[in-house]
């Protein structure tokens, strides 16, 4: 659970304010020398030791049907064909991270966000307006679950490492018991059934 920095909660609680919460974005890929900073709101942001750049952003709903995996629409203005340009030039962004941070424009000295989230983006699509992108969560089938399995016949232990315990002259292990250098420090399991 999310611990919010008591000047959000007295923020959040107010009943009026003269300042907004704000909506920025940092957008990464591979290929870009560095992120893409940009704010949703009217005037520049510095905030973390970056300056976000104002942008016309727009959110949309989460969409789910329970069949698929839930999206969210993301749209940044194409004025200029800025962003565009970065499409076309680093294949579609297809493989970018975007995360949001929302963050309380009289609290920018705070260097933690109220909220935080990080998508994927999965698709874009681009008019002289708009460059709409459609984001996902992490895919939790790049994550092994459960994180440990019990396997009969190999040691997950890398070699050489605090678990393996070995720490002679030879240069490679398969894994298996039988070139185990230390038997009794073998991570596998030698005693579970293998179901035949």
């Amino acid at each position: 659970m999310r611990v919010w920095n008591m000047a959000y909660i007295l923020e959040k609680n107010k009943l009026s304010s003269d300042a907004p919460w704000l909506a920025l974005l940092k957008i990464t890929h591979k290929s870009l020398p560095e992120p893409i900073y940009l704010a949703r709101n009217n005037e520049d942001v510095t905030w973390y030791g970056h300056t976000w750049t104002r942008f016309p952003i727009e959110f949309g709903n989460i969409t789910q049907d329970g069949k698929e995996q839930p999206t969210i629409t993301l749209k940044i203005s194409n004025i200029g064909g800025l962003v565009e340009s970065y499409i076309q030039q680093y294949n579609g962004f297809t493989d970018a991270e975007i995360t949001i941070y929302v963050v309380h424009a009289n609290h920018l000295d705070c260097l933690d966000a109220a909220f935080e989230i990080t998508y994927k983006c999965d698709f874009t699509r681009f008019d002289p307006q708009w460059v709409t992108f459609e984001l996902t969560a992490e895919h939790d089938m790049n994550y092994r679950f459960p994180p440990n399995t019990y396997m009969k016949d190999f040691c997950p232990f890398k070699f050489k490492s605090i678990q393996c315990g070995y720490a002679g002259s030879e240069t490679s292990c398969n894994g298996t018991l039988a070139q185990c250098k230390i038997p009794s420090r073998f991570g596998g399991e030698p005693g579970v059934d293998s179901g035949s």
